[in-house]
């Protein structure tokens, strides 16, 4: 009876544990499905908004960075501040219309690059300028005039279509377009949510600035000289485009009610609920349940705010009955399944119930009967019964079973503690040879001079080695748990941290160059490598960043480039960068239509300045120079140095020659005040050549010698003036380049020719020196003087063999006279500056020469210029005294005309002053020249020197030069320069010589 009610309790237990088993299971199985699809929901909504904001962000920044991209446009500001100036004036409408359709064509394009509505330019007043707009299909672009009326210039076409073709034309200004932007304009580039024509949306604004000139030091002060305003609506395009982003409902609210929206019916917000904070990338919002039309959602809302106050939202929807009804199926497949189990458990249970009473029972019957004293026959039969139900085989087995895997179990045990020995030993070594390497690793990490980091999923530094902390600046308490845009902060740092996003996304390593500033605010800029980290299943679980500071590489190549492109001096452009600007500035011209004028500068007399005052003074002259003409242009103009004392100027954009001309005064005027050096004054003019592209060339070298031509025409007239390029320079320089070319074959076809003047003892009358003086036997221009073709033997080195040549005729003529007529006989050779500063040993050849010839070296003497030995040079020094030593004597020619520092009459040895016939000319009726040629002769007199006058052609000068005790005279009262054999018998024949 026991054994049948332990049978019969051990079923109930089994059935009563199982269906309690499977309802707690289903119980709790389906509160955990519910609230997974519950937060499931939220998940989703919170993903949908953080989708939506990151999304808000994108096109804020496109926005910002096209509306920045335009307004940072090579001459948008001025264009700008053109129009608004001169739109309303007489100038050239066709070149006005121009410039208002390449305008109108570039906000077009922007707002196609930008994928915005809307987009429009005003002028600092608020003015509208030009405009470009999508409604629907339709794209409208123009302009706006306003004189002498208001009128607006337009063209329509589709939207995606090609509207090139389509040409502007008037047409009343569209109610949608708004004239006026009303004062005062933004000082500075935003992106804010706005509702325009009753609809939210991003509107971006973006300054337009232009630089004007400033101070006289050249600098350029930015002015706004208008507005960028760029729109994007957040339409149903938009809407749509997010609905299936995040594979939820999407609808736009105004403050007013919907505007646009997957749930049509859904009219008006429902803010009451729950405003849950932000969690990773998605912004607070406000979560709640709401019922539309008796169906269930879930709602999640985004506030939108201007100036701080709400305008708006945009709210995530999902279905509460999708939920409901998954929830339902799955507690019903659970039903199903805990049915089946329980049928399952009950022939199960009744069976094991059974196996288990049955031998209990038998058992219970053999042990009653041994208790009882049975006899044996029943005992036999019990143990029959017992054989028969195999409770005794069962439990032999049972009992062998146990014994044996008792004894595997010891045995396992055994080979368990064996392995369990080995895997310790072996994980021992190998936690040793880890924790070894993990030490080299984080010394060399801890000691790297790269910058690393570590970021998780969030973007959060997790680890960041010394060298971070000290490019930073910052501890590193301070560093881990931060993003990048938290610390250090700042624009680029937020392009970091976008960086390491994508790599989490996307898994691929990427290497990338970034500038920000550190704690001190110094720019550096960094090589930065991120690599992901993944685990084993293939998830980025991290980023790490390696930086590397290439600061200095940066500003050496920055360096590089601006000692390439700039004069170290005066800090202009140099020659490279000038020609740069030429051709940007000729193709700027060309699309314009408008012209471009080149200006070439040379300073005049600069080269005194150098050798008066020295050529640091000198070079504070440059500096200044530059200063000043860079104040007399445009911003937008370019003043660069080509190197010495040449300058030049790009005027670009010009649409009268009035304001180059006035430039060209102001140019002229501002270099001819005196420039201060120091305790020292300078007077220097300019030379300036003017030349207009494409009028006079389209090639850009023929141009730049134009203005070389017209330079030096303004310098032969006279200097200090302006001269424009004209068809008669170009002519007179192919002639200069032809005279140049004859020039060089001239020697070699021995065309040239000595012609010597006599120079007269005046107390003695008595002809005792010549001086020679060059004539060129040009085949087709006959006997030329030395006037028209010195200058170009010196610009192009002929100078120094054509001198050399002279030298020896003219020493050979000397030694010739001196045997034949006069022992003490000389003749005077002008030399160049060129000659004498010439790096050649031609000059130095000249005492070897004589010597070498038998020839006197008193029988020669050359004459330079006083402007030669102005702060002479060390090998100018060298030459004239190897003069000295050999005897040959010097003469200063020209004397009084340049810069007299007569410091030079004391170290150097000269022998003769010859005084310049500009001086002699009037000595019979100006007092001041004869004065000043009497305290020359008294002077020279005083130092030991000789007075030669130059330029005697009346009987009267000469008078007045023996009353001065001057010593020789040269000029047509004696004779004009002669051949040598004319010389002879002029001055050795009976019957002639000086009167």
């Amino acid at each position: 009876m026991r054994i049948r009610k332990l049978r019969n309790r051990l079923l109930l237990s089994a059935v009563v544990i199982s269906t309690a088993t499977a309802l707690a299971y289903m119980s709790a199985v389906s509160f955990v499905i519910s609230t997974q699809y519950r937060e499931q929901s939220r998940s989703q909504l919170r993903q949908a908004a953080a989708i939506i904001s990151e999304e808000l962000a994108a096109r804020q920044n496109g926005l910002l960075d096209a509306a920045r991209h335009l307004a940072a446009q090579h001459n948008l500001g001025a264009t700008v501040w053109y129009l608004s100036q001169y739109a309303g004036s007489d100038l050239d409408r066709e070149t006005l219309q121009n410039t208002y359709q390449q305008l109108a064509q570039d906000v077009q394009e922007a707002r196609h690059t930008a994928h915005a509505g809307s987009i429009a330019l005003y002028d600092a007043a608020g003015h509208l300028i030009t405009f470009s707009r999508v409604d629907g299909r339709l794209e409208r672009t123009g302009f706006v005039e306003r004189a002498p009326d208001l009128r607006l210039m337009m063209k329509e076409g589709a939207a995606d279509g090609d509207n090139r073709s389509i040409t502007l034309k008037p047409a009343p200004l569209p109610p949608f377009i708004h004239p006026e932007f009303g004062p005062p304009l933004p000082q500075k580039a935003d992106a804010r949510f706005a509702l325009i024509d009753n609809a939210l949306s991003i509107e971006i604004h973006a300054p337009i600035l232009d630089s004007t000139p400033g101070n006289p030091s050249g600098q350029t002060a930015p002015r706004q000289v208008g507005l960028i305003v760029m729109i994007y609506s957040l339409d149903q395009a938009f809407v749509h485009e997010l609905a299936r982003r995040t594979d939820t409902d999407i609808n736009v609210f105004t403050s007013d009610g919907l505007r646009h929206g997957t749930l049509a019916t859904y009219l008006k917000a429902d803010w009451n609920g729950q405003a849950e904070p932000a969690q990773g990338n998605a912004p607070a919002l406000t979560f709640n349940e709401i019922s539309i039309d008796g169906t269930g959602y879930y709602q999640g809302l985004i506030p939108l705010q201007r100036d701080g106050r709400p305008i708006g939202g945009i709210a995530t929807l999902r279905s509460k009955s999708i939920v409901e009804a998954n929830t339902w199926e799955m507690i019903r497949i659970l039903g199903l399944i805990a049915a089946a189990i329980l049928a399952c458990v009950l022939p199960l249970a009744w069976y094991f119930s059974t196996s288990i009473s049955r031998p209990l029972t038998t058992l219970s019957r053999i042990f009653r009967g041994v208790s009882d004293n049975t006899t044996a026959t029943i005992q036999d039969d019990e143990l029959e019964l017992l054989d028969k139900t195999g409770l005794d085989y069962e439990l032999a087995d049972l009992t062998q079973s146990f014994i044996a895997m008792n004894n595997a179990v010891s045995q396992k045990i055994r080979q368990i503690n064996d392995i369990n020995a080995s895997l310790e030993n072996t994980v021992n070594e190998r936690t040793a040879a880890l924790i070894a390497k993990e030490q080299e690793s984080r010394t060399l990490i801890e000691n790297s001079p790269d910058s690393i980091a570590r970021y998780d999923r969030d973007c959060r530094r997790i680890y960041a080695n010394p060298a971070f902390s000290s490019v930073t600046g910052l501890r590193l308490a301070e560093l881990l748990g931060t993003r990048p845009s938290e610390v250090p902060g700042g624009s680029n740092a937020e392009i970091y941290e976008a960086k390491i996003r994508e790599v989490l996304a996307s898994g691929r390593n990427t290497q990338f160059e970034l500038k920000w500033h550190n704690r001190e605010g110094k720019e550096l800029c960094s090589l930065i490598h991120l690599a992901a980290e993944v685990d084993t299943a293939g998830t980025v679980t991290s980023v790490l960043a390696v930086g590397r500071d290439i600061s200095d590489r940066i500003a050496f190549e920055e360096t590089i480039w601006k000692q390439a492109n700039f004069d170290s001096l005066t800090q202009l452009p140099n020659r490279q960068l000038f020609h740069d600007r030429l051709e940007h500035e000729s193709r700027l011209a060309d699309r314009s239509g408008r012209a471009m004028v080149l200006m070439l500068i040379d300073l005049d007399h600069f080269k005194e300045v150098n050798d008066s005052l020295g050529h640091d003074k000198g070079d504070v002259l440059l500096i200044e120079a530059g200063r000043r003409i860079s104040a007399c242009v445009r911003a937008s103009d370019t003043v660069a140095r080509l190197g010495g004392d040449e300058f030049t100027v790009i005027l670009s954009c010009v649409d009268d020659m009035e304001s180059v001309e006035r430039i060209a005064h102001a140019l002229i005027d501002k270099l001819s005040s005196p420039f201060v050096l120091g305790t020292d004054k300078a007077f220097v003019s300019a030379s300036l050549g003017i030349t207009l592209y494409p009028s006079d060339a389209r090639e850009l070298d023929i141009l730049f010698k134009n203005a070389d031509q017209a330079m030096y025409a303004a310098k032969n007239a006279g200097r200090n003036r302006f001269s424009y390029f004209t068809p008669d320079l170009h002519e007179a320089a192919q002639q200069r380049q032809h005279l140049s070319n004859d020039l060089r074959n001239a020697l070699a076809a021995k065309e040239f020719q000595i012609h010597y003047q006599p120079i007269v003892e005046l107390a003695t009358s008595r002809v005792c020196k010549a001086e020679a003086l060059l004539r060129w036997a040009h085949p087709q221009r006959g006997l030329t003087g030395p006037l028209e073709f010195i200058t170009v033997a010196e610009e192009t080195g002929l100078i120094v063999p054509i001198g050399d040549w002279v030298f020896k005729q003219a020493a050979q003529q000397a030694l010739n006279w001196s045997q034949r007529f006069d022992d003490d006989f000389q003749i005077s050779i002008n030399t160049s500056p060129a000659q004498i500063r010439h790096d050649g040993n031609a000059l130095a050849h000249w005492p070897e020469y004589l010597a070498e010839q038998g020839i006197p070296g008193h029988s020669v003497v050359i004459e330079i210029t006083e402007s030669l030995l102005l702060h002479a040079e060390a090998r100018i020094n060298k030459k004239l005294l190897g003069f000295r030593d050999a005897g040959i004597q010097v003469a200063i020619d020209d004397f009084g005309t340049g810069y007299s520092s007569l410091s030079y009459l004391k170290r150097f040895d000269i022998d003769y002053l010859k005084i310049d016939r500009s001086f002699v000319r009037n000595l019979g009726c100006d007092a001041n020249d004869r004065a000043l040629c009497e305290a020359i002769i008294v002077m020279a007199h005083a130092l030991g020197l000789k007075v030669v006058a130059e330029g005697v052609e009346t009987t009267t000068q000469r008078d007045l030069l023996v009353a001065a005790s001057c010593d020789y005279a040269q000029g047509y009262l004696y004779s004009p320069a002669l051949t040598s054999a004319e010389f002879e018998r002029w001055a050795w024949s009976a019957g002639n010589g000086p009167a």
